[in-house]
C-alpha cells in the first residue's frame, strides 16, 4: 500500500543521498559510498517520471545545456508535476518502469541524449544513460536488488509472487490484501540489529523526514542485506513474531513511521500505524480459515 508518510521519508532521503554524493568535502571513498547508497534508493523506485514533448507519441521532452542535450526524469510525480508548469502542466507528466527507460540508454545516446537529469529542480544528480545502465545491471547481477520493469530473476516464494501483483496494480486492493495477510502470518520477521542487548533496535533507513526500518521475510534477505550494506554477517541477523514486531514499532517512543519488507526483493511498505489493525484483519482471516477447514471434516 502506498502511503504519503513513505513517499515524504524516500523523497528527503533522496535529497539528503544527492546533496552528499555531489559534495566534494567528504573525500573520495566516502563519496562513493554516498554515490552507491544514492543509487540503492533510486534504482529499486517502482516507477521514474518524465513529462511528454509535444509530438502525439509518448516519449519525453528533451532539454539542451550548452553542448548537453538532457532528458530530465523524476523520482516521485510530485516534482515532476512542480516542473512540468514550464511545459505543459500536468497532463503532460506520465510514468514509465525504470527498466523501460535503462533498456533504450543505447539508443538514448545514438539520439544524442548525454546526460539523463533526476529531480533539476531540487537536489539534481546526473548520469549518462550507459552508465546508468552499467550501474542497474550491476546492481541486479550483485543480488543487491531488482529494477521494475527490467530482467530479473523468478520470484523466491509466494510472497513474492503477491508482491509482483500487488506493485503491478496499486489498485488491486485484492492483492494487496493477501500480500499483508500472507506477511503478518509468518511465523517470524526478520531485521538486522543496530546496538546490542536492551538497547537492540531494528536498522531503519533515515532521512530528514523520518525513519523507515527495514524487515525481511527470510533470515538469508536479512543476512544478504546486512553483508552487502557491510553491516555484519548472518549471525548477527534477529527475528521476531510479527506480533512482537508489531508491538515494539508501535510503543510510544519508538521513532520509525513507515516499514520496508524484503527491499531487495518484493519491497512493499507501510505505515507502522497502520499495523495493529492489519494484524488484527491477517489473525481473523487465519481463524476463518481454520473454523472452515474444521467444519469441512
Amino acid at each position: 500500500m502506498v502511503d504519503q508518510t513513505f513517499e515524504d521519508n524516500r523523497a528527503a532521503l533522496i535529497d539528503t543521498l544527492a546533496r552528499a554524493a555531489r559534495s566534494t568535502e567528504s573525500g573520495r571513498a566516502q563519496q562513493e559510498n554516498d554515490w552507491r547508497d544514492l543509487w540503492r534508493e533510486v534504482l529499486p523506485l517502482e516507477r521514474w517520471f518524465f513529462i511528454k514533448d509535444d509530438s502525439t507519441q509518448v516519449t519525453p521532452i528533451l532539454l539542451k545545456d550548452g553542448d548537453n542535450i538532457i532528458l530530465p526524469a523524476f523520482t516521485d510525480a510530485d516534482r515532476a508535476i512542480e516542473f512540468s508548469k514550464d511545459f505543459g502542466g500536468k497532463d503532460r507528466v506520465y510514468s514509465s518502469a525504470p527498466g523501460s527507460m535503462i533498456t533504450s540508454a543505447e539508443e538514448l545516446e545514438k539520439s544524442g541524449v548525454n546526460l539523463v537529469v533526476f529531480n533539476p529542480q531540487n537536489e539534481p544528480f546526473a548520469v549518462m544513460p550507459t552508465v546508468l545502465q552499467q550501474l542497474a545491471e550491476g546492481y541486479v547481477e550483485s543480488g543487491e536488488g531488482r529494477i521494475v520493469g527490467g530482467q530479473h530473476k523468478a520470484p523466491e516464494s509466494d510472497i513474492d509472487v503477491l508482491a509482483y501483483y500487488a506493485r503491478s496494480d496499486v489498485n488491486n486492493l485484492q492483492a494487496i490484501s493477501a500480500l499483508w495477510i500472507a506477511t503478518l502470518l509468518l511465523d517470524e520477521w526478520y531485521f538486522v540489529p543496530v546496538g546490542e542487548g536492551e538497547n537492540m533496535q531494528p536498522f531503519a533507513v533515515l532521512s530528514e523526514a523520518g525513519a523507515t526500518v527495514l524487515a525481511f521475510t527470510t533470515p538469508k534477505r536479512a543476512g544478504e542485506y546486512a553483508a552487502l550494506r557491510g553491516m555484519g554477517q548472518l549471525e548477527q541477523v534477529f527475528a521476531m513474531t510479527p506480533a512482537k514486531a508489531v508491538e515494539l514499532m508501535t510503543h510510544p517512543g519508538f521513532e520509525a513511521s513507515a516499514v520496508q519488507f524484503d527491499p531487495q526483493h518484493g519491497s512493499y511498505h507501510s505505515v507502522i500505524s497502520q499495523l495493529p489493525a492489519m494484524l488484527k484483519i491477517a489473525e481473523s482471516s487465519a481463524e476463518a480459515q481454520r473454523r472452515d477447514q474444521d467444519d469441512r471434516r
